[in-house]
């Protein structure tokens, strides 16, 4: 049985293979940098990331003190096991953790719904922070046993199978957080930025949102380098990521490089007010059935 089928996402956050004008990723962020009358030009002595860094530390800050909640769809896809899996459509609701002085006022929780691909569709997941003995409660959906429920261990070996991230560390917070702990690895590995190149481009578009676009391109293997290539696309009104592409290294010279992950968000809403009843355990049972849009694609 298969019990979960790259459950989580980054991104942070998100934003479906209902989603027929989606854009090859390799080619369309090829494209997307090809066009540098909106890139953003730094001073030769600082290390090329530094800006990125100062940057991912801005949006780190804003999301923590301006955002409480949103809802979305994630085009989710991951490489797993060196498999590249499907795409993965999914309908999310995500509540930050909200405090008052040292107390927890409403703990961090996430919901998803599964629009496709046919083998996940119906799986609905909720996850509340330090309920539910720290357990996944899952509605299997899918096309067997679709109405089998499970708790699981967010961590556990069965969700780690199917996801690069766990439940746990949805959120555009934690997205933010990851590029953080990357690009400090990045220039620590790589000091003199001998192998490292980026490119910073204004008024880049992922479905008709205006984004910053940061490409981070490690051209050669390097010890303690994660990646070949990584786009990162900041909506300029929402202040958050809304799509980030990782690329591993090609085989050879005349190879495309392989994608490692990519996370999309649209339909994108803010602080919309979610309460508990949006994370109640009642959310497996009645919550609707969502519909995938007949198409969305990316612009660039």
């Amino acid at each position: 049985m298969v019990i979960l089928r790259r459950l989580c996402l980054p991104l942070l956050l998100a934003k479906v293979v209902f989603v027929t004008g989606l854009v090859n990723s390799a080619a369309a962020d090829e494209s997307a940098t090809a066009d540098t009358s909106g890139a953003v030009t730094h001073e030769a002595s600082a290390h090329p990331l530094a800006w990125t860094l100062r940057y991912a530390r801005s949006r780190s800050d804003y999301i923590r003190e301006h955002i409480r909640d949103y809802s979305c769809r994630l085009i989710k896809r991951e490489r797993i096991d060196s498999e590249l899996q499907k795409q993965q459509f999914i309908q999310v609701k995500v509540r930050c953790e909200q405090r008052r002085d040292d107390d927890v006022v409403r703990p961090f929780a996430v919901f998803m719904q599964y629009l496709a691909p046919a083998t996940l569709k119906g799986r609905k997941v909720l996850y509340i922070d330090g309920q539910n003995n720290g357990m996944m409660q899952v509605l299997k959906g899918g096309r067997a046993f679709k109405y089998v429920k499970l708790q699981l261990d967010p961590n556990g070996a069965a969700a780690r199978r199917e996801s690069n991230y766990p439940i746990t560390e949805v959120g555009f917070d934690k997205i933010i957080e990851r590029l953080t702990q990357r690009v400090e690895n990045d220039i620590k590995n790589d000091p003199t930025a001998a192998n490292t190149q980026v490119s910073h481009f204004r008024n880049a578009a992922v479905n008709n949102r205006v984004c910053t676009h940061i490409r981070i391109l490690h051209p050669k293997r390097g010890d303690g380098i994660e990646f070949h290539k990584a786009s990162l696309y900041v909506d300029d009104e929402l202040h958050v990521p809304i799509r980030l592409v990782v690329h591993d290294w090609p085989s050879g010279d005349d190879e495309q490089p392989p994608l490692i992950e990519e996370y999309t968000y649209v339909d994108l809403r803010l602080n919309v007010g979610l309460t508990d009843a949006d994370f109640s355990n009642n959310t497996l049972d009645s919550s609707p059935d969502a519909k995938a849009p007949r198409s969305a694609s990316l612009s660039r």
